[in-house]
């Protein structure tokens, strides 16, 4: 009885500050249209939506340019690799006597 009444007691201390917070209110900003959450205890935190972007109006447009960027860069680097593969095969098949009388 002693041990669970100092488990409960610990529990208590434990969670006493987590308890002691008020609910964060949503407040939006007027000029941007960008929400966030404030605490009666002074703190501010942007609110974020499910996909982690910040809750703005113009969020979702930024990051479809940064994935259609990622999207062209990657795109890219694949046709780059390609290419270097192309000339690697090319470069095995011709012979060293080949590769001189190219350089004179």
């Amino acid at each position: 009885m002693i041990r669970f009444a100092a488990v409960i007691s610990c529990l208590q201390v434990i969670c006493s500050p987590a308890l002691a917070l008020e609910q964060p209110t949503v407040w939006r900003d007027p000029e941007t249209g960008c929400a966030y959450l404030l605490t009666p205890q002074g703190g501010v935190a942007p609110r974020l939506r499910r996909d982690g972007t910040a809750d703005c109006p113009d969020a979702s447009a930024s990051s479809r340019f940064v994935d259609d960027t990622m999207r062209g860069l990657s795109r890219g680097l694949e046709t780059l690799q390609r290419e270097l593969e192309g000339l690697r095969e090319r470069l095995r098949k011709e012979t060293p006597a080949e590769r001189l009388e190219e350089k004179t």
